[in-house]
């Protein structure tokens, strides 16, 4: 953002959390950190939100918009774009705790690192959905004018929907809320871009992903995550912290940035709630590595370690070299018919305690 920032972005870089510490298991600096690093390499890294891809009236969300694709490449080319960088769209899903995602944006280190900020009009009540089968609402207090400056600086605001969820997973009853969600979200904030919340899925597995684009919409939003996307090189996702499916070991957003190449696009997906001031530590991710040395860091204030050159570098080098010996151990394991359990359970534990060095 510019440095003569609005009076709605001048509030407390930590507004009043309404969860306190729950939910929050990352310092803020982790956050922050990452745009001071983006900033300090503004020669190699350009940030750019879906607002800025080259569209040119691709509205092929079925296909993934292979014309948005063909005219980046195109661009690369011609120097529309520039192929001696790095170029990150960040979107943030703001599926929780606003108040978090507002702190962030606040914050100083956010001025001139834009984003693209996808809410909901309404917030389900999850817990409820999922035990009940009932629908009802949760507060989700938005700051209207606050967005609304933020697109004056690049920053794009999306509708990040939940209509299946409101729907009680009935197609009819679904897309109708998603009409109503998109005209209420497009009238405050103009909506041009959308994307699908990960909720409570249906008995047969359908989520909000699974919903058909509105065809009144279909024309007038693109589909940019979770169901159908533009095309980028290389994607980090925070999202589904506690789930048992991910590796805690492999969600070092430090380990994508390692890896930006010239001419190539990433995306960073995060969601805000999972940063703040106020933090503990996540029962998923203790007595992983980089984690735990990440907390240490925060705990002995030196936060500005956190995302130094030398430790993006670590990160990029520790995630190869746990790959390289974590195929290694599978190659090795089967070769030994009618023992691959044991071994293949052993090997692991060795890397793992090698990768703990």
């Amino acid at each position: 953002m510019s440095s003569d920032s609005t009076s709605h972005l001048s509030g407390p870089e930590e507004a009043d959390d309404p969860e306190d510490k729950g939910g929050a298991y990352f310092p803020l600096s982790y956050l922050t950190g990452m745009f001071d690093y983006f900033r300090r390499h503004a020669a190699d890294i350009n940030i750019l939100t879906y607002g800025e891809f080259p569209w040119d009236g691709d509205f092929d969300y079925a296909r993934n918009y292979p014309g948005e694709h063909a005219a980046w490449t195109a661009g690369l080319k011609s120097g529309r774009f520039d192929k001696r960088k790095a170029h990150v769209a960040i979107q943030y899903d703001v599926d929780t705790v606003p108040a978090r995602t507002f702190a962030a944006l606040r914050h100083s280190a956010h001025r001139g690192i834009p984003a693209n900020i996808m809410i909901f009009n309404r917030r389900i009540d999850r817990k409820r959905l999922k035990s009940t089968g009932d629908l009802g609402f949760t507060p989700y207090e938005i700051d209207d004018a606050c967005l609304r400056s933020l697109q004056q600086e690049r920053f794009v605001v999306g509708y990040h929907t939940n209509a299946f969820e409101q729907g009680l997973h009935d197609t009819t009853r679904a897309m109708q809320a998603f009409d109503a969600d998109a005209r209420e979200l497009d009238s405050r904030f103009g909506l041009k871009f959308f994307s699908a919340h990960g909720g409570v899925a249906a008995t047969d597995g359908r989520n909000n992903c699974d919903l058909p684009f509105h065809p009144d919409w279909s024309s007038k939003l693109r589909w940019v995550h979770n169901g159908y996307s533009p095309h980028f090189d290389g994607q980090f996702s925070d999202g589904g912290h506690n789930s048992i499916k991910r590796d805690p070991g492999k969600r070092d957003m430090r380990v994508l940035v390692s890896r930006f190449r010239p001419g190539c696009r990433y995306r960073i997906l995060l969601h805000p709630q999972y940063y703040g001031a106020s933090f503990r530590a996540s029962p998923r991710y203790g007595g992983t590595p980089w984690y735990d040395d990440l907390l240490a860091l925060a705990g002995r204030g030196e936060d500005g370690e956190i995302w130094s050159d030398a430790a993006v570098a670590a990160a990029g080098q520790r995630a190869y070299a746990g790959a390289s010996l974590a195929g290694a151990s599978e190659a090795i394991a089967a070769n030994f018919p009618g023992k691959h359990s044991q071994f293949s359970s052993t090997l692991r534990r060795a890397v793992g305690r090698l990768l703990r060095r």
